[in-house]
C-alpha cells in the first residue's frame, strides 16, 4: 500500500503539477510508468481476492471497488497513447477511481471487522471449554498465577461415579450430564470467581480469598443443587467436593495439590460430601 501510495503521488505530480526544470519527455515517461506499475499492483490485487476465500461482504465490497479502480487505471493509461475524449479524462478516470478507492476501503473496513470477530472467537475457543462453556484448565491455570497475590480460595468437585452414566446411558447422556453441571456452577460462582471444567468430569471454582464458612456453604450449595439435578431417567448423582484456602508462601499448585487430596478423602469417606484441604 505504501508502494502504491508512492506511485500515485508521482502520477498527480508529473500530471498536475508543473514541472518547468525536468523535461516533457521525462515527465510523460514517470507518469507512463507510474499508470503501468498502478495497473499492475490493482490486476495482482484484483486476482488475489478473486482465489482467497474471503467473507462474501468484503469480497463484493473490492470486487466491485478493485474493478472500478481497473477501469480507471485502463483509462489513465490509454491516456498516455492516444487521445481520450475530454469526459472521460477530465472525470470519468477521476470519477471511477475514487469510487472505487472508496468500495476498496469499505472492503478493508469489513475484513477488518471479520478478523476482529475471529480473533474473538479463537480467543475464547482458547480458553473455554466447548461442551461446558466454562473456562478450561489452561486458564484456570493462568488465573491461579493471577490471583496469587491478593490470595484465593478454591473448591474442587468430581462427580460421583460417573464412568457408569456412560457406560449405562452413553456418552450423549454424560455430555448432558456435564453441560448441567457447567450451568450449576455458572449460576452459583460468585461474583469475582471463575467456574471451569478441568477434565473429564472434574470442576473447580476459584474465587479471591474467601471467609471459610462461606466458602463451605457454597461448597455445599453446589453439592446439594447437583443432587437435585435430574437427566431423562438418570438415578441420582452425587458430587464429592474438597475446598481449600491458599496459605501464606504457598503456590496455586500446592493448594490444588491440597485441596485434590481433599477430594478424595471425602470420596473414602463415603461420597456427596465437602471436606476442608489439610
Amino acid at each position: 500500500m505504501l508502494i502504491l501510495a508512492v506511485l500515485l503521488f508521482v502520477e498527480v505530480a508529473s500530471h498536475v503539477l508543473w514541472l518547468p526544470a525536468l523535461p516533457e519527455t521525462w515527465l510523460f515517461s514517470v507518469g507512463g510508468f507510474a499508470e503501468l506499475t498502478v495497473l499492475l499492483i490493482i490486476l495482482i490485487m484484483f486476482w488475489g481476492v478473486q482465489r482467497d476465500e474471503l467473507p462474501v461482504t468484503a469480497y463484493n465490497w473490492l470486487t466491485c471497488g478493485l474493478g472500478l479502480w481497473l477501469v480507471s487505471a485502463v483509462a489513465d493509461v490509454m491516456d498516455e497513447l492516444v487521445q481520450q475524449p475530454r469526459w472521460l479524462s477530465a472525470f470519468g478516470e477521476d470519477l471511477m477511481r475514487v469510487f472505487g478507492m472508496s468500495l476498496v476501503a469499505c472492503g478493508v473496513f469489513s475484513l477488518m471487522r471479520h478478523a476482529r470477530r475471529v480473533h474473538q472467537q479463537l480467543n475464547a475457543l482458547a480458553h473455554t471449554d466447548e461442551l461446558t462453556g466454562l473456562y478450561n484448565r489452561r486458564y484456570f491455570n493462568q488465573l491461579s498465577k493471577a490471583m496469587q497475590p491478593q490470595g484465593l480460595s478454591l473448591i474442587l468437585l468430581d462427580l460421583d461415579h460417573f464412568k457408569s452414566v456412560n457406560d449405562t446411558f452413553g456418552h450423549s447422556v454424560g455430555d448432558q450430564v456435564l453441560r448441567e453441571l457447567g450451568r450449576i456452577l455458572s449460576l452459583h460462582c460468585p461474583k469475582g470467581g471463575y467456574a471451569s471444567r478441568l477434565g473429564g468430569e472434574e470442576f473447580a471454582v476459584l474465587m479471591p480469598a474467601t471467609e471459610d464458612e462461606r466458602l463451605h456453604a457454597l461448597a455445599e450449595l453446589v453439592r446439594q443443587a447437583v443432587a437435585d439435578m435430574r437427566i431423562g431417567h438418570i438415578v441420582q448423582l452425587t458430587t464429592s467436593i474438597g475446598i481449600g484456602q491458599l496459605r501464606r508462601g504457598e503456590t496455586p499448585e500446592q493448594l490444588q495439590q491440597r485441596t485434590d487430596r481433599a477430594l478424595y478423602r471425602a470420596k473414602a469417606l463415603g461420597r456427596n460430601r465437602t471436606e476442608w484441604a489439610d
